[in-house]
């Protein structure tokens, strides 16, 4: 292989520092408060300026920090990311695709894994492939969207659970996170009890 020349090294070293703030010109600072993510799809619902609901798309080597109670998020991805966070974040302005994430508000307390109202509620059906749960909270039956939905797949109909609802944009109630209680009697096999909707 033939040596670069002196000159061909230093043209190469140009056309890169030329490149690069170019790159970096592309990406565009944009902030908002999350409303819904969507990780199969990876998207994220955000509520901006004008109180304008978008749909963004995240690069899978989304950049994730915290700088709001970074301690409980030591390895931060964009799977941390969920509603009500007001993050700060760099998008391609070529793909609007967003690159980079910093949290600024967490926006709920941790210890009760996110944001929302606590209730007590015994399982009347479920199907994790569309992620709907139907519970019986003592006042008759009502069924939930549940996000993420792949945390169904640990639950039985007649499971005594408590939910953590969520209230989002339009009054939208959706199911964050799903407990068993303790001391519930183990649940049936799935074949024998869980039903289609």
């Amino acid at each position: 292989m033939k040596p670069m020349s002196r000159s061909s090294v230093l043209a190469l070293l140009v056309a890169a520092s030329v490149a690069a703030p170019a790159l970096a010109q592309n990406l565009t600072k944009e902030s908002g408060k999350i409303v819904s993510t969507d990780w199969n799809r990876m998207e994220m619902d955000l509520l901006g300026r004008k109180d304008r609901v978008t749909t963004w798309k995240v690069a899978r080597d989304c950049e994730v920090k915290f700088s709001d109670k970074k301690e409980a998020f030591p390895n931060p991805s964009y799977k941390d990311l969920r509603a009500p966070m007001y993050i700060f974040f760099l998008y391609d302005a070529g793909t609007s695709v967003i690159q980079s994430v910093e949290v600024r508000q967490v926006g709920f307390d941790l210890a009760a894994g996110g944001p929302g109202v606590q209730q007590k509620a015994t399982i009347t059906n479920l199907d994790a492939r569309i992620g709907h749960v139907e519970v019986d909270m003592g006042s008759g039956r009502k069924t939930f969207e549940v996000e993420p939905k792949d945390q169904l797949t640990a639950f039985q109909i007649g499971d005594r659970v408590t939910l953590l609802i969520d209230t989002r944009e339009g009054g939208r109630e959706v199911v964050t996170k799903i407990t068993k209680e303790q001391g519930a009697s183990p649940s049936p096999s799935p074949r024998a009890r869980r039903r289609p909707y």
